[in-house]
């Protein structure tokens, strides 16, 4: 699996060591390298700009966010190769507060050839007026005419947000066919240990839903107590 490319992710001290930790286990476990960049003198969009204008990190660039990880190898190799064929790919997500009828390839994993960045104009993420962080390549790449592959929700533990027609996303969404899975509310306590658990799952080979739920409050006492979670 060496041949996979590298992804990188960013996060800042005041992250929990505990899920920078499960989310280099997940990746471990799977054969994906990854890179994971603490920086505290620089912001998210500073780092993704960087990261993509980065030639010496080679032809593709790939980034996650910290609360985010493949739940599949086959996942992953299907959205890189949507990249390496000249998409922009990413997980799927809208930005409700600007545009909640835009759809876009999102931070949480994205990946693109530099040469394809290059052509939609190598441009900064962070915000606009009409985006928010790295939405501006994929609405950049759309002009340039260059092809968009999203990765849709398939469900979510907890649903929070609208996604333009398509549904919801929310707390521990899944995408794809055992794609991704990417956390949300990273600073909730109940979060962070949804996170560890399904980063559990993915190691064991097994993903236990009902605790999932349960992690967050969402399991009948009653049912509950019947399946012996806490």
């Amino acid at each position: 699996m060496s041949d996979l490319p590298t992804t990188y992710t960013f996060y800042q001290s005041n992250i929990d060591p505990q899920l920078v930790e499960a989310q280099a286990a997940v990746f471990h476990h799977l054969g994906i390298p990854l890179v994971q960049e603490l920086d505290d003198k620089i912001d998210h969009s500073g780092w993704l700009t960087r990261t993509f204008r980065n030639d010496d990190l080679g032809p593709l660039a790939v980034v996650a966010d910290i609360d985010a990880f493949p739940l599949s190898l086959a996942g992953y190799q299907h959205l890189i190769a949507a990249a390496e064929a000249g998409s922009v790919a990413g997980l799927a997500q809208v930005a409700n507060h600007k545009n909640p009828d835009h759809i876009y390839a999102a931070p949480m994993f994205l990946a693109a050839r530099r040469d394809v960045y290059k052509r939609a104009g190598a441009p900064e993420m962070r915000r606009t007026e009409r985006s928010d962080v790295a939405q501006i390549l994929t609405l950049c790449a759309e002009e340039a005419g260059i092809p968009i592959a999203l990765i849709y929700p398939k469900f979510c533990i907890a649903p929070r947000w609208s996604l333009a027609q398509y549904g919801v996303y929310g707390i521990g969404t899944f995408y794809g066919e055992n794609a991704f899975f990417h956390l949300f509310e990273a600073r909730r306590q109940q979060s962070r240990d949804l996170f560890l658990a399904v980063a559990q799952g993915v190691i064991n080979g097994h993903h236990d839903f009902d605790r999932y739920m349960a992690i967050l409050d969402l399991v009948p006492p009653k049912r509950k107590k019947f399946l012996g979670l806490f």
